[in-house]
């Protein structure tokens, strides 16, 4: 008994979705298609594999056990092809991350990288969402978190610190006496709002007395509008470095509050490295150590 691997194949999609209209969107093909293949493999195969429950496409016993032990070894297959395919073309690394890290910290510094390997092309897709490294997405996640994430082996790239900014040219330059006083301004916050609350933490104020000014979708915008004088936002060092050392921003206040996350580089756990992307990583932690002892120094953190 010989099931053809497109059969195969077309069963571990509609399995994983539960699902034959997204198994169809997912492979590109028609759900007839999608569900003439799957009765041809219970016909192969002498057994259901779905029942059908309303909408739902359940799977049977018989087609619970032949998802769980065909899965991993068409991810196998799956990396070994890819592999095999990624040798055939210029090395290039693909690299996930959110848009405000590639903006302010990533995209300046990485001519430096090129410099040290000519040859190797860097795809950057900037995204709110974690790629699936497992399945080739991308080669690389850089993430903003707790370095934790499933299927994934993170390392620490380098930690935030906190602190108000806002445009030199915001309220005529006539900025807060003391932290206490920021509740008269005009506060602008992104969707989380973890970073005002540990700095407020930190300077013994509460954030609920803010008067508030906006909310945006992403630190990115956030930091825009307190660059065009919309008011103070609260600054990530990592983000804000550059901004500070050309005037664009400016810090409000003295106190500065350890971020809630930490920067991590994340790769697929099982899935081997290349040699470009072992450089690539090495680039980055030795790119991030180096500013991390600027940034230190210049805020006068211990």
């Amino acid at each position: 008994m010989k099931p053809p691997l497109l059969a195969l194949h077309v069963f571990e999609s509609a399995a994983r979705h539960g699902s034959y209209t997204r198994a169809a969107d997912e492979l590109h093909v028609t759900h007839s298609a999608i569900s003439q293949q799957i009765r041809a493999l219970e016909g192969t195969l002498g057994v259901a594999l779905f029942a059908r429950e309303g909408r739902q496409m359940l799977l049977t016993k018989e087609g619970t056990l032949l998802f769980k032990r065909i899965q991993p070894a068409l991810r196998q297959l799956g990396r070994a092809l890819t592999e095999i395919e990624e040798h055939k073309r210029a090395p290039s690394i693909t690299v996930t991350t959110l848009q405000s890290f590639a903006n302010r910290w990533l995209l300046p510094r990485l001519g430096k990288f090129q410099k040290l390997q000519p040859d190797v092309a860097v795809h950057i897709q900037a995204s709110q969402d974690l790629k699936d490294l497992e399945r080739r997405e991308a080669d690389i996640a850089i993430r903003y978190g707790i370095g934790s994430w499933k299927g994934c082996d993170a390392v620490k790239l380098m930690d935030e610190w906190l602190f108000p900014v806002c445009s030199p040219a915001f309220n005529k330059g006539r900025l807060p006496a003391s932290p206490k006083n920021l509740k008269r301004f005009r506060i602008l916050r992104d969707d989380c709002d973890m970073e005002w609350n540990a700095w407020s933490s930190e300077a013994g104020i509460d954030p609920a007395e803010f008067l508030h000014g906006a909310n945006y979708s992403d630190s990115n915008l956030m930091l825009s509008a307190a660059m065009a004088g919309q008011g103070i936002a609260i600054g990530r060092s990592v983000l804000v470095s550059e901004d500070l050392a050309a005037g664009r921003l400016m810090p409000v206040c003295d106190v500065i509050a350890r971020g809630p996350f930490s920067y991590y580089i994340a790769t697929a756990s099982q899935v081997a490295k290349s040699p470009q992307l072992l450089a690539f990583e090495q680039w980055l932690l030795k790119e991030a150590a180096a500013f991390e002892r600027r940034e230190m120094r210049a805020l006068k953190v211990a």
